[in-house]
Protein backbone atom coordinates (compact mmCIF):
# COMPACT_ATOMS: atom_id res chain seq x y z
CA UNK A 1 0.00 0.00 0.00
CA UNK A 2 1.40 3.50 -0.96
CA UNK A 3 0.53 6.43 1.77
CA UNK A 4 0.66 9.80 0.92
CA UNK A 5 3.22 11.46 2.65
CA UNK A 6 0.96 13.94 4.78
CA UNK A 7 -0.39 11.19 6.14
CA UNK A 8 2.86 10.71 7.92
CA UNK A 9 4.44 12.83 10.32
CA UNK A 10 8.79 12.24 10.98
CA UNK A 11 11.79 13.74 11.71
CA UNK A 12 10.95 17.92 10.64
CA UNK A 13 7.32 17.17 9.37
CA UNK A 14 4.43 18.44 11.81
CA UNK A 15 2.12 15.09 12.84
CA UNK A 16 -1.29 15.14 11.28
CA UNK A 17 -3.04 15.41 14.40
CA UNK A 18 -1.48 19.10 13.94
CA UNK A 19 -1.81 19.95 10.82
CA UNK A 20 -4.42 22.32 9.41
CA UNK A 21 -5.74 20.02 6.46
CA UNK A 22 -7.42 21.82 3.57
CA UNK A 23 -8.35 21.09 0.08
CA UNK A 24 -8.43 23.85 -2.61
CA UNK A 25 -11.01 23.72 -5.23
CA UNK A 26 -9.62 25.80 -8.04
CA UNK A 27 -6.03 26.42 -8.18
CA UNK A 28 -5.13 28.64 -11.37
CA UNK A 29 -4.33 32.42 -11.16
CA UNK A 30 -6.08 33.33 -7.89
CA UNK A 31 -6.55 30.00 -6.69
CA UNK A 32 -2.60 29.54 -7.17
CA UNK A 33 -2.32 32.28 -4.93
CA UNK A 34 -3.89 31.06 -2.20
CA UNK A 35 -2.48 27.94 -1.76
CA UNK A 36 0.71 30.06 -1.13
CA UNK A 37 -0.57 31.93 0.96
CA UNK A 38 -2.87 29.11 2.73
CA UNK A 39 0.63 27.33 3.56
CA UNK A 40 2.60 30.24 4.60
CA UNK A 41 -0.35 30.84 6.96
CA UNK A 42 0.17 27.47 8.40
CA UNK A 43 -2.17 25.49 6.28
CA UNK A 44 -1.35 21.78 4.66
CA UNK A 45 -3.04 21.17 1.38
CA UNK A 46 -4.24 17.59 1.08
CA UNK A 47 -6.38 17.69 -1.92
CA UNK A 48 -5.93 19.91 -4.55
CA UNK A 49 -8.84 20.02 -7.49
CA UNK A 50 -9.57 22.27 -10.48
CA UNK A 51 -11.59 21.35 -13.99
CA UNK A 52 -8.82 22.60 -15.95
CA UNK A 53 -5.56 20.30 -15.45
CA UNK A 54 -3.36 22.31 -18.01
CA UNK A 55 -4.17 25.88 -15.61
CA UNK A 56 -3.72 24.33 -12.76
CA UNK A 57 -0.66 22.48 -14.15
CA UNK A 58 2.15 24.97 -12.29
CA UNK A 59 0.68 24.29 -8.93
CA UNK A 60 -0.04 20.59 -9.39
CA UNK A 61 3.73 20.48 -9.92
CA UNK A 62 4.68 22.48 -6.96
CA UNK A 63 2.62 19.41 -4.86
CA UNK A 64 3.64 16.37 -6.33
CA UNK A 65 2.28 14.48 -3.68
CA UNK A 66 -1.02 16.19 -2.56
CA UNK A 67 -4.02 13.88 -4.21
CA UNK A 68 -5.49 15.49 -7.36
CA UNK A 69 -9.24 16.25 -8.67
CA UNK A 70 -11.56 17.36 -10.99
CA UNK A 71 -15.05 17.37 -9.90
CA UNK A 72 -15.28 18.82 -6.45
CA UNK A 73 -18.33 16.52 -5.57
CA UNK A 74 -15.74 13.48 -5.61
CA UNK A 75 -13.80 14.80 -3.80
CA UNK A 76 -16.32 15.39 -1.01
CA UNK A 77 -17.70 12.19 -1.36
CA UNK A 78 -14.90 10.35 -1.33
CA UNK A 79 -11.79 11.76 0.16
CA UNK A 80 -13.56 14.56 2.90
CA UNK A 81 -12.04 12.36 5.83
CA UNK A 82 -8.98 13.31 4.54
CA UNK A 83 -9.02 17.15 5.65
CA UNK A 84 -10.83 19.65 7.74
CA UNK A 85 -11.60 23.16 5.62
CA UNK A 86 -12.05 23.93 1.86
CA UNK A 87 -10.80 26.96 0.17
CA UNK A 88 -12.69 28.09 -2.81
CA UNK A 89 -11.07 30.16 -5.48
CA UNK A 90 -13.40 29.34 -8.36
CA UNK A 91 -15.56 31.84 -11.32
CA UNK A 92 -18.16 33.64 -9.27
CA UNK A 93 -21.01 31.16 -10.99
CA UNK A 94 -20.01 28.07 -8.61
CA UNK A 95 -18.89 29.64 -5.28
CA UNK A 96 -22.72 29.02 -3.64
CA UNK A 97 -22.78 25.30 -4.57
CA UNK A 98 -19.51 24.65 -3.82
CA UNK A 99 -19.51 26.28 -0.89
CA UNK A 100 -22.95 24.93 0.53
CA UNK A 101 -22.00 21.08 -0.31
CA UNK A 102 -18.66 22.02 1.26
CA UNK A 103 -20.70 22.82 4.93
CA UNK A 104 -22.81 19.96 4.39
CA UNK A 105 -19.90 17.88 4.33
CA UNK A 106 -19.11 20.12 7.42
CA UNK A 107 -16.26 21.83 6.61
CA UNK A 108 -15.19 24.97 7.34
CA UNK A 109 -15.07 27.09 4.23
CA UNK A 110 -12.77 30.00 2.45
CA UNK A 111 -14.66 31.92 -0.13
CA UNK A 112 -13.20 34.11 -2.15
CA UNK A 113 -15.05 37.05 -3.14
CA UNK A 114 -17.28 38.27 -4.29
CA UNK A 115 -19.04 35.55 -2.47
CA UNK A 116 -21.85 34.65 -4.86
CA UNK A 117 -23.71 35.61 -8.24
CA UNK A 118 -26.70 36.39 -7.11
CA UNK A 119 -28.41 38.10 -3.55
CA UNK A 120 -30.19 34.53 -3.50
CA UNK A 121 -26.99 32.54 -2.98
CA UNK A 122 -25.47 35.04 -0.78
CA UNK A 123 -28.67 34.58 1.47
CA UNK A 124 -28.26 30.68 1.72
CA UNK A 125 -24.33 30.81 2.58
CA UNK A 126 -24.90 33.33 5.27
CA UNK A 127 -28.00 31.29 6.73
CA UNK A 128 -25.87 28.04 5.97
CA UNK A 129 -23.30 28.96 8.01
CA UNK A 130 -24.76 30.98 10.61
CA UNK A 131 -26.49 27.63 11.11
CA UNK A 132 -23.54 25.16 10.85
CA UNK A 133 -21.64 27.34 12.77
CA UNK A 134 -18.19 26.86 10.58
CA UNK A 135 -15.75 28.80 9.92
CA UNK A 136 -17.39 30.62 6.81
CA UNK A 137 -14.44 33.43 5.88
CA UNK A 138 -15.02 35.75 2.76
CA UNK A 139 -11.35 36.58 0.82
CA UNK A 140 -11.53 40.16 1.24
CA UNK A 141 -8.15 40.37 2.62
CA UNK A 142 -7.65 44.06 3.12
CA UNK A 143 -10.18 43.68 5.78
CA UNK A 144 -7.60 42.49 8.14
CA UNK A 145 -5.11 45.28 7.05
CA UNK A 146 -3.89 48.04 9.31
CA UNK A 147 -6.10 50.16 5.85
CA UNK A 148 -9.29 49.35 8.09
CA UNK A 149 -8.41 49.73 11.07
CA UNK A 150 -7.15 53.06 10.23
CA UNK A 151 -10.43 53.51 8.37
CA UNK A 152 -12.40 52.53 11.66
CA UNK A 153 -10.30 54.38 14.01
CA UNK A 154 -10.33 57.87 12.29
CA UNK A 155 -14.60 57.06 11.92
CA UNK A 156 -15.38 56.14 16.00
CA UNK A 157 -13.13 58.93 17.32
CA UNK A 158 -15.25 61.60 15.10
CA UNK A 159 -12.22 62.94 13.34
CA UNK A 160 -14.58 63.49 10.38
CA UNK A 161 -16.88 64.65 11.97
CA UNK A 162 -20.41 63.88 10.46
CA UNK A 163 -20.15 61.90 7.73
CA UNK A 164 -21.90 63.17 4.53
CA UNK A 165 -21.06 60.92 1.79
CA UNK A 166 -19.06 57.86 0.22
CA UNK A 167 -17.62 57.46 -2.68
CA UNK A 168 -15.69 53.99 -4.22
CA UNK A 169 -14.36 53.71 -7.53
CA UNK A 170 -12.32 51.57 -9.69
CA UNK A 171 -9.87 51.24 -12.72
CA UNK A 172 -11.77 48.00 -13.92
CA UNK A 173 -12.32 46.00 -15.25
CA UNK A 174 -9.53 44.75 -16.86
CA UNK A 175 -11.37 41.90 -19.06
CA UNK A 176 -14.18 43.20 -22.13
CA UNK A 177 -17.36 44.44 -21.41
CA UNK A 178 -20.38 45.63 -22.93
CA UNK A 179 -20.44 42.40 -25.55
CA UNK A 180 -24.15 42.58 -27.46
CA UNK A 181 -23.52 38.77 -28.98
CA UNK A 182 -21.60 35.86 -27.67
CA UNK A 183 -18.41 34.76 -29.11
CA UNK A 184 -18.10 32.18 -31.79
CA UNK A 185 -18.31 28.42 -30.16
CA UNK A 186 -15.51 26.39 -30.70
CA UNK A 187 -14.29 23.17 -29.54
CA UNK A 188 -13.31 23.22 -25.60
CA UNK A 189 -9.47 22.50 -25.30
CA UNK A 190 -8.54 18.93 -24.12
CA UNK A 191 -7.38 19.79 -20.53
CA UNK A 192 -10.73 21.50 -19.89
CA UNK A 193 -13.91 19.25 -18.41
CA UNK A 194 -16.31 22.52 -19.72
CA UNK A 195 -19.56 20.70 -18.31
CA UNK A 196 -18.02 20.86 -14.59
CA UNK A 197 -16.40 24.43 -15.71
CA UNK A 198 -20.59 25.42 -16.30
CA UNK A 199 -21.58 23.96 -13.04
CA UNK A 200 -25.08 25.13 -11.91
CA UNK A 201 -25.71 27.40 -14.86
CA UNK A 202 -27.39 26.20 -17.67
CA UNK A 203 -25.57 24.17 -20.83
CA UNK A 204 -24.24 26.02 -23.89
CA UNK A 205 -21.64 25.55 -26.20
CA UNK A 206 -17.56 26.63 -25.14
CA UNK A 207 -16.54 29.42 -26.41
CA UNK A 208 -12.78 31.45 -26.10
CA UNK A 209 -14.47 34.32 -25.11
CA UNK A 210 -15.28 32.78 -21.62
CA UNK A 211 -11.80 32.38 -20.53
CA UNK A 212 -9.71 32.83 -18.64
CA UNK A 213 -10.78 35.96 -16.80
CA UNK A 214 -12.78 37.16 -19.28
CA UNK A 215 -16.06 35.36 -17.34
CA UNK A 216 -16.06 37.87 -15.29
CA UNK A 217 -17.71 40.42 -17.91
CA UNK A 218 -20.37 37.86 -19.15
CA UNK A 219 -23.87 38.19 -16.67
CA UNK A 220 -24.16 34.08 -16.43
CA UNK A 221 -20.67 33.65 -14.83
CA UNK A 222 -19.41 36.87 -13.33
CA UNK A 223 -20.42 40.19 -11.59
CA UNK A 224 -19.15 42.59 -13.51
CA UNK A 225 -16.18 45.38 -11.76
CA UNK A 226 -18.41 46.37 -8.85
CA UNK A 227 -18.94 42.83 -7.86
CA UNK A 228 -15.55 41.71 -7.96
CA UNK A 229 -13.91 45.41 -6.82
CA UNK A 230 -16.89 46.22 -4.78
CA UNK A 231 -16.35 43.63 -1.72
CA UNK A 232 -12.87 45.16 -1.51
CA UNK A 233 -13.31 49.16 -1.87
CA UNK A 234 -17.24 49.14 -0.25
CA UNK A 235 -15.70 47.39 3.07
CA UNK A 236 -14.36 50.72 4.96
CA UNK A 237 -18.05 52.15 4.39
CA UNK A 238 -20.10 49.08 5.21
CA UNK A 239 -17.71 48.07 8.31
CA UNK A 240 -16.89 51.67 9.76
CA UNK A 241 -20.73 53.17 9.02
CA UNK A 242 -22.19 49.87 9.80
CA UNK A 243 -24.80 50.18 6.61
CA UNK A 244 -27.34 47.95 5.63
CA UNK A 245 -29.07 47.35 2.50
CA UNK A 246 -29.39 50.48 0.59
CA UNK A 247 -33.23 51.49 0.28
CA UNK A 248 -33.04 53.17 -3.38
CA UNK A 249 -30.09 52.29 -5.94
CA UNK A 250 -29.76 54.29 -8.80
CA UNK A 251 -27.32 53.72 -12.19
CA UNK A 252 -25.78 55.58 -15.15
CA UNK A 253 -23.72 53.15 -17.39
CA UNK A 254 -23.37 52.60 -21.26
CA UNK A 255 -26.34 51.34 -22.44
CA UNK A 256 -26.54 48.08 -21.26
CA UNK A 257 -26.67 44.58 -22.71
CA UNK A 258 -28.19 41.13 -21.70
CA UNK A 259 -25.69 39.21 -21.78
CA UNK A 260 -22.75 41.45 -20.52
CA UNK A 261 -22.06 43.78 -18.52
CA UNK A 262 -21.81 47.61 -19.16
CA UNK A 263 -18.18 48.92 -20.11
CA UNK A 264 -18.34 51.52 -17.35
CA UNK A 265 -21.00 52.51 -14.72
CA UNK A 266 -21.80 54.87 -11.71
CA UNK A 267 -24.02 53.01 -9.20
CA UNK A 268 -25.74 55.84 -6.81
CA UNK A 269 -27.20 53.75 -3.40
CA UNK A 270 -29.23 55.62 -0.75
CA UNK A 271 -29.24 54.02 2.82
CA UNK A 272 -31.29 55.09 5.65
CA UNK A 273 -29.98 56.23 9.05
CA UNK A 274 -27.58 54.12 11.63
CA UNK A 275 -25.99 55.45 14.77
CA UNK A 276 -22.82 56.42 12.61
CA UNK A 277 -24.67 57.96 9.94
CA UNK A 278 -28.02 59.71 12.18
CA UNK A 279 -29.42 61.08 8.58
CA UNK A 280 -28.52 58.40 6.33
CA UNK A 281 -25.92 58.03 3.84
CA UNK A 282 -25.58 58.63 -0.27
CA UNK A 283 -22.50 56.41 -1.75
CA UNK A 284 -21.53 56.58 -5.36
CA UNK A 285 -20.07 53.95 -7.30
CA UNK A 286 -17.67 54.51 -10.19
CA UNK A 287 -15.99 51.98 -12.54
CA UNK A 288 -14.48 51.47 -16.08
CA UNK A 289 -12.11 54.81 -16.00
CA UNK A 290 -14.98 56.90 -13.97
CA UNK A 291 -13.97 59.06 -10.57
CA UNK A 292 -15.01 60.87 -7.83
CA UNK A 293 -15.52 64.65 -8.00
CA UNK A 294 -13.32 66.79 -6.12
CA UNK A 295 -14.50 66.30 -1.82
CA UNK A 296 -17.31 69.37 -1.56
CA UNK A 297 -16.05 70.44 1.35
CA UNK A 298 -12.60 71.34 -0.19
CA UNK A 299 -12.59 74.84 -0.41
CA UNK A 300 -11.30 75.49 -3.99
CA UNK A 301 -13.60 73.04 -5.72
CA UNK A 302 -11.20 74.42 -9.48
CA UNK A 303 -8.36 73.00 -8.22
CA UNK A 304 -8.73 70.57 -5.27
CA UNK A 305 -5.88 70.66 -2.57
CA UNK A 306 -2.89 70.02 -3.38
CA UNK A 307 -1.81 66.41 -3.61
CA UNK A 308 -5.46 64.77 -4.10
CA UNK A 309 -5.76 62.44 -6.61
CA UNK A 310 -8.16 59.72 -6.85
CA UNK A 311 -5.82 57.25 -8.28
CA UNK A 312 -6.95 54.01 -9.95
CA UNK A 313 -9.21 52.77 -7.25
CA UNK A 314 -10.34 53.64 -3.68
CA UNK A 315 -12.67 54.85 -0.90
CA UNK A 316 -13.11 58.45 0.21
CA UNK A 317 -15.08 59.34 2.94
CA UNK A 318 -16.36 62.64 3.22
CA UNK A 319 -16.76 64.48 6.90
CA UNK A 320 -18.11 67.45 7.74
CA UNK A 321 -14.94 68.30 9.31
CA UNK A 322 -12.44 66.02 6.92
CA UNK A 323 -12.32 63.74 4.45
CA UNK A 324 -10.26 60.32 4.13
CA UNK A 325 -9.35 58.72 1.40
CA UNK A 326 -7.71 55.16 1.01
CA UNK A 327 -7.72 51.47 0.15
CA UNK A 328 -8.37 48.39 1.49
CA UNK A 329 -6.97 46.50 -1.86
CA UNK A 330 -3.46 46.07 -0.27
CA UNK A 331 -1.16 46.28 2.85
CA UNK A 332 1.68 48.26 2.10
CA UNK A 333 2.28 50.94 5.06
CA UNK A 334 2.34 53.85 2.12
CA UNK A 335 -0.54 52.94 1.27
CA UNK A 336 -2.47 54.88 4.09
CA UNK A 337 -5.78 56.25 4.35
CA UNK A 338 -5.13 60.07 3.87
CA UNK A 339 -6.88 62.91 5.06
CA UNK A 340 -7.42 65.05 1.62
CA UNK A 341 -9.19 67.77 2.60
CA UNK A 342 -10.44 69.68 5.75
CA UNK A 343 -13.21 72.35 6.06
CA UNK A 344 -10.68 75.30 5.81
CA UNK A 345 -9.16 77.28 3.24
CA UNK A 346 -5.79 77.63 5.46
CA UNK A 347 -3.59 74.57 4.05
CA UNK A 348 -1.65 74.80 7.28
CA UNK A 349 -5.14 73.32 8.92
CA UNK A 350 -4.49 70.62 6.38
CA UNK A 351 -0.85 70.02 6.56
CA UNK A 352 -1.61 69.49 10.43
CA UNK A 353 -4.49 66.84 9.95
CA UNK A 354 -2.41 64.68 7.81
CA UNK A 355 0.86 64.82 9.99
CA UNK A 356 -2.28 63.82 12.69
CA UNK A 357 -3.47 60.96 10.47
CA UNK A 358 0.46 59.26 9.48
CA UNK A 359 0.85 59.90 13.26
CA UNK A 360 -1.66 58.03 14.49
CA UNK A 361 -1.63 55.55 11.47
CA UNK A 362 2.24 54.57 12.96
CA UNK A 363 0.42 54.35 16.62
CA UNK A 364 -2.09 51.90 14.68
CA UNK A 365 0.64 49.95 13.34
CA UNK A 366 3.04 49.48 16.07
CA UNK A 367 -0.15 48.63 18.35
CA UNK A 368 -0.94 45.82 15.80
CA UNK A 369 2.43 44.31 14.66
CA UNK A 370 2.79 41.92 17.69
CA UNK A 371 -0.80 40.79 17.50
CA UNK A 372 -2.38 41.16 13.76
CA UNK A 373 -2.37 38.42 12.25
CA UNK A 374 -3.14 38.34 8.20
CA UNK A 375 -6.79 37.43 6.72
CA UNK A 376 -5.64 33.73 5.75
CA UNK A 377 -4.08 33.20 9.29
CA UNK A 378 -7.02 34.32 11.61
CA UNK A 379 -9.68 32.03 9.37
CA UNK A 380 -7.08 28.93 10.38
CA UNK A 381 -7.44 30.01 13.91
CA UNK A 382 -11.05 30.63 13.94
CA UNK A 383 -11.45 27.18 12.26
CA UNK A 384 -8.70 25.44 15.00
CA UNK A 385 -10.27 26.95 17.78
CA UNK A 386 -14.42 26.53 16.30
CA UNK A 387 -14.74 30.22 16.97
CA UNK A 388 -16.92 31.05 13.98
CA UNK A 389 -17.66 34.44 15.73
CA UNK A 390 -14.20 35.17 15.46
CA UNK A 391 -13.66 35.31 11.78
CA UNK A 392 -11.92 38.57 10.51
CA UNK A 393 -14.49 39.61 8.13
CA UNK A 394 -17.91 38.71 9.76
CA UNK A 395 -19.95 37.03 7.00
CA UNK A 396 -23.10 38.89 7.96
CA UNK A 397 -21.55 42.25 7.09
CA UNK A 398 -19.56 41.03 4.34
CA UNK A 399 -22.47 39.39 3.46
CA UNK A 400 -24.82 42.90 3.06
CA UNK A 401 -21.83 44.31 1.46
CA UNK A 402 -21.73 41.68 -1.32
CA UNK A 403 -25.49 41.77 -1.86
CA UNK A 404 -25.91 45.32 -2.19
CA UNK A 405 -22.83 45.46 -4.77
CA UNK A 406 -25.17 42.73 -6.75
CA UNK A 407 -28.14 45.16 -6.64
CA UNK A 408 -26.03 47.84 -8.12
CA UNK A 409 -24.80 45.20 -11.03
CA UNK A 410 -28.91 44.89 -11.48
CA UNK A 411 -29.53 48.39 -11.46
CA UNK A 412 -27.72 48.35 -14.27
CA UNK A 413 -29.88 46.55 -16.74
CA UNK A 414 -31.98 49.80 -15.69
CA UNK A 415 -30.21 52.93 -15.93
CA UNK A 416 -31.78 55.90 -15.05
CA UNK A 417 -34.38 53.81 -13.07
CA UNK A 418 -34.69 54.53 -9.11
CA UNK A 419 -34.74 50.92 -7.55
CA UNK A 420 -36.82 50.79 -4.43
CA UNK A 421 -35.69 48.39 -2.27
CA UNK A 422 -38.57 46.37 -0.03
CA UNK A 423 -36.57 45.16 2.97
CA UNK A 424 -39.18 43.37 4.78
CA UNK A 425 -40.01 41.36 1.50
CA UNK A 426 -36.16 41.17 0.29
CA UNK A 427 -37.12 42.32 -2.97
CA UNK A 428 -37.41 45.27 -5.14
CA UNK A 429 -40.64 47.33 -4.92
CA UNK A 430 -42.67 46.78 -8.12
CA UNK A 431 -40.15 45.75 -10.40
CA UNK A 432 -40.48 42.22 -11.95
CA UNK A 433 -38.06 41.86 -13.62
CA UNK A 434 -35.65 43.32 -11.63
CA UNK A 435 -36.75 40.30 -8.92
CA UNK A 436 -36.16 37.71 -11.48
CA UNK A 437 -32.14 38.43 -11.56
CA UNK A 438 -32.27 38.20 -7.26
CA UNK A 439 -31.87 34.43 -8.26
CA UNK A 440 -31.79 31.22 -10.38
CA UNK A 441 -32.64 27.72 -10.20
CA UNK A 442 -28.66 25.30 -10.43
CA UNK A 443 -29.45 23.02 -13.24
CA UNK A 444 -29.45 18.96 -12.21
CA UNK A 445 -26.50 17.82 -10.69
CA UNK A 446 -25.79 21.02 -8.82
CA UNK A 447 -27.29 22.18 -5.60
CA UNK A 448 -28.31 25.28 -3.49
CA UNK A 449 -29.79 23.47 -1.04
CA UNK A 450 -27.76 23.73 2.98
Amino acid sequence: MIVSPHVLGGPGKTPPSDQFRFAQIGVGGQGARDVRRMIHAGGTPVALCDVDVQRAGKTFCQHPDVERFTDYRVMLDEFDKEFDAVVISTPDHTHAAIGLAAMRHGKHVYLQCPMARTFDEVQRLQTAAAESGLAVQVGNQGHSSLHMRAFQDFVQRGVLGEIQSVHCWTDRPEWPQGMATTPVSTSPPISLDWDLWLGPVADRPFCKGYLPVAWRGWWDFGTGALGDMGCHLLDPAFTALRLKLPRTVTADCETAASISYPVWSQVQMEFDATDVCPKGLKLTWDDGGKQPETPTIIADETTGEPGFSAGGSGCMIVGDKMTLVGSTLANESDQMPQIVAVASDDDSELAAARQAARERAEQLSAEGSKTSKSHYERWIQAAREGKSDALASDLQTAGTMTQASLLGCIATRFPGQALRWDEAKQQFAGSDEANSFLSFEPREGHSFEA
